[in-house]
């Protein structure tokens, strides 16, 4: 028999209200460790140019809830977020 959830459910989205670019620095666009207060929509148009440039940030910009996660898949092989990490490190 499945476990009946205590209390309310989880809201759904972001909770921390922040997003992190877990990506290597490039030069003029964007730096490691960048913060973005907000929802998705925010950091997305604020590394719009880095977006342009190199597709592959836009994997690299995660949720405060899902940082944790992320720090540890983008150091793992055999998943997205570590392959684009290599890619734009190749750059």
């Amino acid at each position: 028999m499945a476990k009946k959830p205590i209390g309310p459910p989880a809201p759904a989205g972001n909770r921390s209200g922040f997003y992190m670019y877990i990506g290597p620095n490039l030069k003029g666009l964007i730096q490691t460790g960048t913060i973005y207060r907000g929802d998705r929509a925010r950091p997305l148009e604020r590394a719009a140019a880095a977006i342009e440039a190199h597709p592959p940030v836009k994997r690299l910009i995660v949720s405060g809830d899902a940082l944790p996660e992320a720090l540890r898949k983008v150091k793992t092989p055999g998943n997205a977020l570590y392959a684009s990490y290599k890619e734009l490190a190749g750059k």
